[in-house]
């Protein structure tokens, strides 16, 4: 039976779980505070700070076929983010440079690593050029791990949602959020972990770098409008702006995604 750790054991690991296990692994979930994750039968919980080359050392010691990194940062600092995604990325590649063998890796980051802000198609082969310090900690850290002598594939997620990613909508309900010009694009939360779990049973298809979105880009103002019907409000009296903000605006093309054969659970909003 083929072994995997789920490094980070946040809402995405927890949802890959019971696919893998369902698929045939023993899946081994490390994190700081075990004690307080929901019990699902069949998954092993350890103990262990991603920060600590000790901790990886001696995970790494029980000879996994695979590890999958969800890290989450505890401040949203620049040096929260170094902590969380470069430091324990740079112990991996140390001490997976160690190993005789060296597990697959697939390594969640974001398409915050882009920097295009004119409505851009983006893919895997655009240039990285991020405009913020969790951008660039998120670019640095893929550098790393894609360093290791181990067979990595990075997966770019746009804008993750779906239950308990609440925040949009109780803005769009609460009337706060505000609309931009800007192109937005996102991916189901349920989807990264089918497309973890897909990666692992078809390692023919496991590639460096992916990006990881639906099938339709949409405008701000109908991303939030198609929100509001779900909820039963209305868009017309939220604030607009003509600044594109913070994240950006692009279009992302998931072309190299869906080539691999995985069929989308939530192909749009």
């Amino acid at each position: 039976m083929p072994k995997v750790l789920l490094l980070g054991y946040g809402d995405i690991a927890q949802r890959t779980a019971p696919l893998l296990l369902e698929s045939g692994w023993e899946v081994v979930g490390a994190c700081r505070t075990p004690e307080a994750k929901p019990v699902i039968n069949g998954v092993e919980l350890v103990a262990a700070d991603a920060n600590s080359e000790h901790d990886l050392n001696q995970l790494l010691s029980r000879q996994f076929d695979a590890i999958v990194i969800t890290l989450t940062p505890s401040n949203y600092s620049r040096d929260g983010y170094h902590q969380a995604y470069v430091v324990p990325c740079r112990h991996l590649q140390h001490l997976l440079h160690q190993l005789t063998t060296a597990p697959r890796v697939i390594y969640i980051s974001s398409t915050g690593v882009y920097g295009q802000r004119d409505g851009e198609w983006v893919d895997e082969t655009s240039p990285t050029l991020p405009d913020s310090d969790s951008g660039e900690m998120l670019l640095q850290a893929e550098q790393v791990i894609l360093g290791s002598p181990a067979k990595v594939s990075v997966l770019r997620c746009s804008g993750i949602y779906g239950p308990g990613r609440e925040r949009l909508k109780q803005q769009i309900k609460d009337g706060t959020a505000v609309i931009t010009p800007a192109w937005t694009n996102r991916i189901h939360s349920d989807d990264v972990a089918g497309f973890i779990t897909y990666l692992l049973e078809h390692p023919e298809q496991q590639e460096e770098i992916y990006v990881v979105s639906d099938n339709e880009p949409l405008l701000q103002e109908q991303a939030y409008a198609r929100i509001a019907q779900q909820l039963g409000v209305s868009i017309d009296g939220l604030k607009r702006t003509n600044e594109v903000g913070p994240r950006g605006s692009k279009r992302l093309s998931n072309a190299k995604m869906r080539a691999t054969g995985y069929q989308l659970r939530h192909p749009h909003l």
